[in-house]
């Protein structure tokens, strides 16, 4: 416990490091984008062949420079952030498509399609989560606010849901992925995040730009984002329970002492960073 505690100081540490200058420098949170997708790539890599699977890291590869390329475009050509989600869902998915076929290409013995697939569905995993963290940042008036619940969101629903488990705990729910969650913890958790939201929202971001709906209204609509948002968040983290549990390993990597690597800090942040560009194009709509 000690070490965890001491691990996750650091690691806050850490990640302030970028969010704070990102204030004023949104590309920081695109190098900060970067590092976590190319530390997470390498890992899920490791960790689908350890489950004897074989994705294709020069498309991988191929992939996150894409998905970068098409973010600074994005940038540089001032796009407005549903232009610059739609410019990348038509790149992304297109050559998620391309992703499935090529293996059997190049890899004439055997049957590759679930190596493609396999491929495939890791480049959208992680690089879609990190194009919404940089273009919610970058794009957007005011996008560093939308970025902070994006980020904290899914470290708050995981602690709340932790200490509810905890207190509260009796009933599993998915004993097969996590042993250990249960429903009063998911739903302690998913309260407490849609509470949070909410008052984030309602003292932040209502009174900085001018919403169109009354306040009552817009807190209620935060809440029930907030609570959807924990819930991705912890579709997250057991979709990578899920995928350790297939492929026998314990923690994807031992970059965080305590904590497991990159994947094990990160996995329900790739769920709840597009509910941040969710948010950022609801309150703009009705601005």
């Amino acid at each position: 416990m000690k070490q965890r505690i001491i691990t996750g100081f650091f690691f806050t540490l850490g990640v302030l490091a970028f969010v704070v200058p990102a204030y004023w420098f949104p590309l920081i949170m695109t190098a900060f984008a970067v590092i976590v997708g190319a530390v997470a790539f390498n890992e899920m890599i490791k960790a689908l062949k350890a489950g004897q699977m074989e994705p294709s890291v020069p498309l991988i590869n191929v992939g996150a420079i894409m998905t970068l390329a098409v973010f600074l475009t994005a940038y540089f050509m001032d796009l407005k952030l549903w232009s610059a989600i739609c410019l990348y869902a038509i790149t992304a998915l297109l050559f998620a498509m391309a992703c499935v076929i090529i293996p059997s290409i190049f890899r004439k013995e055997g049957n590759h399609l679930h190596d493609g697939l396999i491929t495939a569905a890791t480049f959208l995993y992680i690089s879609f989560p990190m194009f919404c963290l940089s273009a919610v940042t970058a794009l957007p008036e005011h996008g560093w606010f939308y970025m902070i619940p994006a980020l904290a969101s899914a470290w708050v629903s995981d602690v709340f849901a932790y200490f509810t488990g905890v207190t509260l705990g009796k009933h599993k729910i998915v004993p097969h992925i996590s042993p250990k969650k249960t429903w009063e913890g998911c739903i302690g958790g998913a309260i407490c995040c849609a509470v949070a939201i909410a008052v984030y929202f309602d003292i932040v971001i209502y009174d900085m730009v001018d919403i169109s709906i009354n306040k009552i209204a817009f807190t209620v609509m935060a809440f029930v984002l907030g609570f959807m948002i924990s819930v991705m968040s912890q579709l997250g983290d057991w979709l990578a329970s899920l995928v350790k549990r297939r492929v026998g390993i314990k923690d994807y990597g031992k970059i965080f002492p305590g904590h497991g690597g990159m994947l094990d800090r990160f996995d329900s942040v790739f769920f709840t960073v597009p509910t941040g560009v969710l948010l950022a194009l609801i309150a703009m709509y009705f601005t």
